[in-house]
Order: C-alpha cells, then structure tokens, then sequence
C-alpha cells in the first residue's frame, strides 16, 4: 500500500534511445522541434506539468538533457491516480507516496535518457533504464506501445510520436509506479484513545467517559491499555434494561458518578492485548475496576464475560492507539457493584410516600436498613393515590388516622416485607406463600418472566420492576398497597375516620354512652351522617345540637334518640333476610329493617324510612352501617302539670288547680308557661299581706287571680333559642309580656308593671310546649 501511494503520480518516463539517423532529418527544412514542456502545454498535459513543478529544477534538468524519452500520462491517468490514493489534489498525492523525492522517483521512472521513437523499437518486449534508475518494460506489437511499470501494470500509448527538441514523447493512459523506498525509521503515527472512539462513532463511550471528571486524562496518560469499547447500540441496551432514557438517568440507576467509573474501569486491561497474543480459550485479566474480567478466544472470534454472567463479542477487534489497543464490542460489561440502601434506592425510584409512610412509624427506617436480609414489595406513588382514594382520605396524615394507627401503619407496611432475599429468578413457576414481619402470608406468583402478589383480601398487584438489588436484600416495585389482616377500630375510631363528627358529638353529650357502646358484647349501628343530623337540626328549626337536645325534651330523650340507633347484637347485610325485619334496639323499640336484594332501608316508629348508604363497616365488637337520616323513637313528654310538679313548683299547680285552669293548661295545643317558683309566690303573698293562696284569692278574686295566671302564659312555643332581646308575646290574659336578653346571655321577663324577672331554669320541654321557671310573680292589670 505505500509503494502504491507513492506510485500516484505518472512521471514522464524516459527510454533508453535507439539513436535516430541524421539522414531522416533535414534541420535546414524542417522547423525547430518544441521543448518538453511547450509540448507538454500543447497536449494540455497541466498535471504532469504541475507534478514536474513541484520538484525543484526538475523542469530544468528535463530541458537540459541532451537526449530524452518521455512517456506522459494524461490528466485522467493523474485522476485515476488520485483516486486511487485516496487524493483530491496533488499536494495530498505527494503527500501519500511519501513526500516530494518520492515524487521525484516517479517522475525520473517514465523518462528514458536516450530518444526512442515508435519506429526505432523492435516488436516484443524491452527493457530501458530510466532516470530512476530502475527498469521500464516497452513491448512493441503491430503498431500498439504499452509500457509496463515495475508492479505489471502496464499502459497504452495512446499519441506517440510527439518530438521535443531533446527527444520525443509519448503520451500514455496511466501512470508508471516504480519501487519507493521505504522509510524504516518514520513509524505510522497512531490515533489516541479519544480520536479513536471519535473516528469509530463510539459517541456514547466519550459521553460516559467525560462524565467522570479526570477519567479521559488518565486513560490518555496511562503507559500501557487495552480498551474493550462498547458501541452506541451496547449503550442503548444499557439503558433500556436499566429503564433509563439517558445517560444521566443510566448513571442515577448504576448508584452514581462513582459507580459509573467502577463500570467503565472494568472495561480496561492496564495492558496491551491484541487479539493475536491472545491464548485459546478463556483467560482472565485484571481491570483498572480492580475486579477480573475473561476474555475467551477461538476460531470463531473473541468474546468477553463479565461478573453477571453476561458475554459480548468483539466485533471489530486490534485498532491500535498510541497507548496499546481498542476492541469494539456488543454490550456494556457490568462488574460487581456496592448496591444501595433501601432508603436510597427508593429515593433513587422516586417512591416518596413509601419513604413518608416508613418515617411516619418510628424506628421502621432503622430496622429495616439493618435487617439481615430482605425482600420489600414497594408500592408506587400511584398505588398510593389508590390505596388513599379507597379508604376515603385525601393524604398520609388522614390515612394514618384512619388506620388508628401507627400500630396497623405498621402491620401494612410490613407485610410488603419478607425477612429473605428472593429475586425474581429464586421464585418458583407458580404461586408460593412467603411469611412477613407482619407475621401474616403473602402470596407470590410467577408466571414466567411475570410476577405477581396476592394480599390476604384476595387484591392482585402486579410487580411493575423486578430485581432492584439493595445492600441487604432486593426491592420489587408494585402497582398497589398490599393488606394484610388488620384489627377492627372502636366505634369511636371509625365514627372519626367516617367524619360522623355531629353522631360523635351527641354521644358525647349523653354522660358515658360511649363507654357503654364501646363496653358492649355486640352492637349494629345505624348511623346518620352530618347531612342527616343538619336535616333534623332544620325538621327542628334549630342550628346545633344543644338546640336539638332541647327541643327533644333533654339528654334523656337524647339518649332515647341515640339508642334506637343501636341494634344490641352483629348484623351484616348478609346476615339480613330479604323483606322487612324488626330489631329490638337500646332504647327499648322496634326498628324496621329492610333489604331488597343489596339495598337496605330503616325505618323509625313515625314511618320515616332512610337508606343505608354505606352498609358492613367493621368495628372491633360489631358493625356499623351508615344512614342518610336520623331515626325518632316514641318519646314521651311530662305535661304541663308533671313538669311543674318534677320541679317542685307546688304553689303554681295549687293555683292552677284552685283556678280550675290545670287541665285548660295542661290541654292546649302550644304553650309557652313562665312558672314562677314557690319562693315567687311567698314573695307575692308577703307583698299582698295575706298569708295563703286562699287568702290571695279572697282579697284579688277568683277571676283576677285567674288573670294572673294566664299572664303567665303564651299560646306558641318559644324555647330559649327561639327568644330574642325586646320580643313581645301576647298572653292568654291578653296583655304582652317583654323579653329581654342581658349581657351574660340570661332571660328576662317583664310584665306590665315594668316588673321584671329572671328565667332561672330554661325549657323544660312538655308535650304541648316548654316551661320556663322564672324568680317572680307577673302581674297585669289588675
């Protein structure tokens, strides 16, 4: 190949002369003959004139010759030679066939110092010494010139003829290549290891290399390498398999920058090894990884295997560089890598809810990165959206609320958890049980290259990345939140978690009710949610529940309401029969319930009916069912009279009755009664200076005493909350009474008189109304 690239330039050749006959010439009538070179011009023979240029005095020495033969190759025959070469232009010929004196040579090889005319040679072959001083072959037949260079490729003449004042020339179709000498002492400059893997397009391998700061220097400087070097296809597979998209993401998933050089050092031999001193067979090296790698040669080629097994072929093998030599191959070597902690490792997959939900359980992250051996099942984000959205809360801390719950956070959390290592290829074809550290079974199946597990509701999630190796174990990535068996929470638990928050305030309102309900054997709850209590607020014309209370006559009644809610033994929905069934409850009545297919209904004693709309939530000694209306029982209410005598307004009844006013009272449809207290009455006596109701009546009269007691009475219904400051009533006497609010929230009442009152005990709720008791004795006009 040198001697070829030194051969590209056609150099006139010169034969050895067959002396012409001073008789065939008659210079006195022939006109003088044309130098080489206006020859030359005249042929348009520019390139051979250009290569005769660029030796100095060669052009010269030519037309200085006493007698030459000029063999000239056209222009084409340069172009051919360029080509040939590799050239654009003659500076790059030179530049191949070794340099101007090469250049020289092959000029000197097609210039023969004697003249030959095509007559003057003999038919067949021979030879003539040129000014290269080596042999041209010439062969003669029928008319035809060729001319044969040193290598035998030979040429045709294809214009001979042409006389020159020193001779004559013949123009041929190629150019002549005699030997170059061989410069033994120059070397063929070798590439580095960078402009090596540029010229190879090995653009990934420079990127990776780049990444590791310092790592391109020290290759270049190091005294003695050999670099198995993957192709961008190899890389392209790397990152699939580690699902990176590039080489940042690929560098993330290896565990880092430091893990990345451990990679690229362990396709690194700090020794030259080209293919041929390689041994049959396998053999192994040591790498700059400090870790071995074998390399196997047979007539079949050259592979290499690396510490997972994996084997790469070379596929372009011994491109020398400057510092030893580059194998191409077909994949990424992997060596022995430091694996991360679960911790990082889940960080490194973006599973954050998995990290908050572990540090939401104190101690849980400690545990774990110290456990002896581990397979953790890790749900998504995505899977815990999910898992947040079943259970009705919107984020971690409701969830943790939810499940009441570090103690049951942490059951779930570790049953994603088997204290052993199982990769995917440890796990059998088929489905197996692994016990937990929540002490409970998880199922496992794989089915081929696909896995999946098996919570103990029977929920299949599917594992989405198999095999991320940690330090003490590996991790599976999941599409759901695994759950294992769970204790049930209390009523109260569930009530909170639910936002049953107005049910949890009426229980609260009713003196160790939930103490009872959570102290029971077996309960069914019917439960109203918050809509169903503002609903009842509003049936009421009441805004909160101490209003409600009120109006229900007190706690008593309250605990009436809330126990005809409860059901003192477990009933599911399917434990109900289709149809109508009626279940003694707390508070001492019969309750309707109703299924129709999976529909279920309630209905109370007044025949109001509400559906369950959320039915078989488990509580730790029974079940809850949620309503979308509060239930009412019979509750009975103390007249008028019974009021008055529970609260031991004995002087009132005893008017009442001497009036003949008890049963009137007692009978009307809505009444508001201001009960004045016995102490009230002594202090009306005492002011009328009589000693008894007798004599009240015998000094006012029977009628006007009468008046004073249907002064103290509304015809309507006015709890405390239904008062306002400065409202007037109208009374069955049929004067006004003015009510007024003080400062600190009390009643008052003032009569006619402008005496006024304090409202001391507030609705006492009676079956036709409500009682207020006040400390005064209301008088109209008399």
């Amino acid at each position: 190949m040198k001697n070829l690239w030194r051969l590209l330039l056609l150099i006139p050749l010169t034969f050895i002369a067959i002396s012409c006959d001073d008789e065939e010439m008659d210079d006195e009538n022939m006109e003088p003959a044309p130098t080489l070179v206006e020859a030359a011009e005249d042929a348009g023979l520019t390139t051979l004139l250009d290569a005769v240029g660029a030796v100095d005095g060669l052009s010269q020495t030519l037309l200085d010759a006493s007698e030459i033969t000029v063999f000239a190759p056209t222009n084409a025959a340069f172009s051919d030679a360029l080509e040939a070469f590799g050239a654009s232009n003659l500076s790059e010929l030179i530049d191949a066939i070794g340099g101007v004196e090469n250049l020289e040579t092959v000029l000197g090889f097609h210039v023969v110092p004697a003249v030959a005319f095509s007559d003057d040679l003999i038919d067949g072959a021979q030879t003539f010494n040129t000014l290269a001083g080596q042999s041209l072959t010439v062969t003669a037949s029928g008319g035809n010139v060729t001319v044969t260079d040193v290598n035998d490729n030979t040429f045709n003449v294809v214009t001979a003829d042409v006389e020159i004042e020193n001779g004559v020339v013949h123009v041929i179709d190629g150019v002549l290549l005699p030997e170059l000498p061989e410069d033994d002492d120059e070397e063929e400059e070798l590439p580095n290891l960078v402009d090596a893997a540029t010229d190879a397009g090995l653009t990934t391998l420079l990127d990776a290399v780049g990444a590791v700061d310092g790592l391109a220097d020290n290759l270049l400087a190091a005294e003695a390498i050999t670099v198995f070097a993957p192709t961008n296809d190899a890389f392209g597979a790397a990152l699939e398999a580690y699902g990176a998209a590039d080489l940042n993401e690929l560098v993330e998933a290896l565990g880092g920058v430091e893990n990345l050089e451990t990679v690229l050092g362990f396709h690194v031999v700090p020794a030259v090894a080209f293919a041929e001193d390689l041994s049959d067979g396998e053999q192994t090296f040591n790498t700059l990884a400090d870790q071995e790698l074998t390399v196997t040669a047979s007539s079949e080629g050259v592979t290499v295997t690396d510490a997972l097994g994996n084997t790469f072929n070379v596929v372009t093998a011994d491109v020398a560089i400057e510092n030893g030599v580059v194998h191409v191959i077909n994949g990424v070597l992997l060596p022995e890598l430091p694996n991360p902690n679960l911790v990082d490792a889940a960080t490194d997959a973006g599973l954050t809810t998995l990290l908050d939900v572990v540090g939401e359980v104190d101690g849980l992250a400690d545990d774990l990165l110290a456990a002896e051996a581990i397979t953790i099942f890790a749900p998504t984000n995505e899977a815990f959206e999910a898992a947040l959205e079943a259970i009705s809360t919107a984020n971690l801390n409701e969830a943790v609320e939810a499940y009441k719950v570090i103690e049951n956070l942490e059951t779930v959390l570790g049953f994603h958890i088997v204290p052993a290592v199982a990769f995917a290829a440890d796990l059998a074809e088929g489905a197996q049980t692994f016990n937990t550290l929540a002490g409970q079974e998880l199922t496992v199946t794989r089915t081929g290259s696909d896995v999946t597990v098996t919570d103990l509701s029977g929920n299949i999630f599917n594992v989405v990345t198999a095999d991320v190796a940690i330090d003490n174990g590996v991790v599976h990535v999941i599409d759901g939140v695994l759950l294992p068996d769970l204790p049930n929470p209390n009523l109260v638990e569930l009530a909170t978690f639910a936002g049953l928050s107005t049910l949890l305030d009426a229980v609260g309102a009713v003196d160790g009710l939930a103490d009872d309900l959570l102290g029971a054997d077996a309960i069914t709850v019917f439960a109203p949610t918050n809509d169903s209590f503002a609903d009842a607020l509003n049936a009421y014309g009441v805004d909160n529940l101490d209003d409600l209370v009120t109006e229900l006559g007190g706690v008593d009644n309250l605990e009436a309401v809330l126990g005809f809610h409860v059901v003192p033994a477990v009933a599911f929905a399917e434990d109900l029969a289709e149809g109508a069934q009626t279940f003694n409850t707390l508070a001492g009545q019969e309750l309707t319930v109703t299924r129709t297919g999976s529909d279920v209904t309630v209905t109370d004693v007044s025949g109001n009916t509400f559906s369950v709309v959320t039915a078989d939530v488990a509580i730790e000694n029974g079940v809850v069912h949620v309503i979308d209306g509060v239930l009412l029982p019979e509750i009975t209410l103390p007249n008028v009279v019974d009021a008055a005598t529970s609260a031991g307004l004995t002087t009132l009844i005893d008017a009442l009755v001497a009036a003949e006013l008890d049963d009137d009272v007692s009978n009307a449809e809505a009444i508001t009664v201001f009960a004045p207290t016995n102490e009230a009455f002594v202090a009306l006596l005492e002011a009328q200076e009589v000693e008894d109701l007798d004599g009240l009546i015998a000094k006012l009269g029977a009628e006007a005493v009468a008046d004073v007691l249907t002064f103290h009475v509304v015809p309507a219904v006015a709890f405390s909350h239904d008062l306002s400051d400065g409202d007037t009533f109208t009374t069955l006497q049929g004067e006004d009474l003015t009510i007024n609010i003080t400062e600190n929230g009390g009643v008052t009442v003032t009569d006619v008189n402008a005496n006024t009152f304090n409202v001391t005990t507030a609705d006492v709720a009676i079956e036709n109304g409500v009682v207020h008791v006040i400390d005064g004795v209301l008088l109209p006009t008399l």
